[in-house]
């Protein structure tokens, strides 16, 4: 899936051992599928991106050394030989190899290369802080890495990778653990990097690449997986099928760490806070043990269609070791992210003549709504202009005198949802008008003439308001129906975002044999 932006006008060691290193490990391959969807990309970056213009040779090439950049982000395990090696091998064919072919064998051989690339560091780290350390000498170790130059060559590194031991033993010094203690918990850091680079599959890399070549059109467009996509419309209509627990993995181990009110975790009475999940089991299947599996792959194992049942085997938390066991089964069912919703409280400040007044703060933290309105119908789907509604006839019960929207941490959500909430507190009219990369203009108004709430009016905005947080001040703010309070910009993200899913681009037979 890739986004669609349009401006809204409302306001290595020597190449050879490169690719000798990455011969020897295992690397990922294309799948058809694959194949469709970065041809895709290219496609839609060349047809319907804003800027309008093709993707060039040059940016080809550059991917590399971005990619390269998003995998090492502190320039510390590639060296400039890797740069260099992979760009003359690749670059001059990455236009034909990803608009013609849409391979992505390139972004597997460098994901190859830095995973190699740590497992040899690691390493070469676990032997380093086995000798003796000089903590004495007159050094200097610059933390932030990410604009500087990879290293030129291995032995460069090995003096950077040493400082850097030493900067990170340091504070735990200066917290009074021992240098043994110290150790450990780097050790112990690095291997949990080498676990995290274990579980990261082929799309996940696909992911990231395609994302860094978007990035390089705009700050804001990406390339989601299957897996990013249905998490990023969870978050846009607060709602999910599953069983309504927050797990996290610990030493291996998929521990619920809380239930969701209302969820059919929380509603059973059966599970609880710590509790560890060790196997998983699909109707009609036997369990599948999920100890030291990726969370990302249990969470999908987990949620499901809505009134399918789900067994599960868990260790209680207060179990004294792992023998103690039991099983359970659930019904998943839609579970309701509340805690995301807006949410009002009414404060008393001072007013005339030594009294007070009560003013009504609304705290919106994003735009959401319904995605699909085909499969979620909205009147099943948390709104915020719904919400924002509800919350206004409560507050004007308690008598509030004015009433304050918070947008100071909401970075956006949905357009719709913005034009919706907008025209609570306005007759009717344009909120927003959208110019497309062919110079087509579409106003977005709010057609209702209902009017919510009609009394005073304050925004909050911080420099982490953005997108449809902007839309709405400025709306409001032009109508002179509020004024706007807060730091002296906002975040300036003039575009707008539309999900194009490849689904609707590639043949459907694609889906199933890719």
């Amino acid at each position: 899936m890739i986004r669609r932006f349009f401006p809204a006008l409302a306001a290595i060691l020597v190449a050879a051992s490169a690719f000798s290193l990455a011969s020897a490990a295992e690397v990922f391959r294309s799948t058809p599928l694959m194949q469709e969807e970065t041809r895709m990309v290219v496609s839609l970056l060349d047809e319907v991106h804003y800027l309008n213009h093709p993707v060039s040779d040059e940016t080809f090439e550059q991917l590399i050394t971005e990619f390269m950049s998003d995998l090492d982000q502190q320039r510390l395990f590639f060296t400039a030989a890797d740069e260099k090696a992979f760009r003359a091998t690749y670059g001059p064919s990455m236009a034909h190899l990803l608009r013609q072919e849409g391979s992505l064998d390139v972004a597997f051989r460098i994901f190859a290369v830095y995973k190699e690339r740590a497992q040899a560091r690691i390493g070469w780290i676990k032997e380093e802080l086995q000798k003796d350390i000089d903590f004495t000498a007159d050094e200097y170790y610059e933390f932030d890495r990410s604009e500087k130059p990879w290293p030129a060559t291995l032995a460069e590194a090995d003096d950077l990778w040493r400082k850097r031991i030493k900067f990170e033993l340091i504070p735990d010094l200066l917290n009074d653990k021992t240098l043994d203690e110290a150790r450990e918990t780097v050790v112990k850091r690095y291997e949990r990097l080498l676990e995290n680079l274990e579980e990261i599959e082929a799309p996940e890399v696909q992911e990231l690449f395609l994302s860094t070549l978007t990035r390089m059109y705009d700050p804001h467009s990406t390339f989601f997986s299957a897996e990013t996509l249905e998490d990023f419309s969870i978050s846009m209509r607060l709602s999910l099928v599953g069983i309504g627990a927050l797990l996290a993995s610990e030493d291996g181990y998929c521990v619920i760490k809380e239930l969701i009110p209302g969820g059919p975790a929380s509603l059973s009475g059966q599970l609880h806070p710590n509790d560890k999940i060790i196997a998983v089991q699909q109707e009609g299947e036997e369990p599948v043990d999920i100890i030291g599996m990726n969370l990302r792959k249990v969470v999908k194992m987990i949620r499901g269609k809505k009134g399918t049942p789900i067994t599960l085997t868990i260790v209680p938390a207060d179990a004294a070791d792992t023998s103690t066991q039991k099983q359970l089964t659930l019904i998943r069912d839609i579970v309701q992210l509340n805690a995301g919703r807006a949410t009002a409280e009414v404060h008393e400040v001072p007013g005339p003549n030594g009294t007070t007044m009560p003013i009504g703060v609304i705290d919106i933290p994003s735009f959401y709504g319904p995605v699909d309105e085909v499969t979620q119908p909205r009147e099943l789907t948390a709104s915020v202009s719904r919400d924002v509604e509800e919350l206004i006839e409560k507050l004007k019960a308690r008598g509030v005198k004015g009433i304050i929207l918070d947008l100071r941490r909401n970075g956006g959500g949905l357009l719709s949802e913005a034009v919706d909430l907008t025209g609570l507190f306005i007759p009717k009219g344009p909120v927003v008008i959208v110019r497309d990369s062919y110079g087509r203009y579409e106003n977005r108004p709010d057609p209702d003439p209902r009017v919510a709430y009609d009394g005073p009016l304050m925004v909050l905005t911080s420099r982490y308001s953005a997108s449809a947080s902007e839309i709405v001040a400025g709306a409001l703010q032009n109508y002179g129906r509020a004024i706007i309070v807060g730091d002296r910009s906002t975040h300036g993200k003039g575009t707008v975002q539309a999900v194009l899913e490849m689904r609707d681009f590639l043949p459907r037979s694609i889906f199933t044999t890719g």
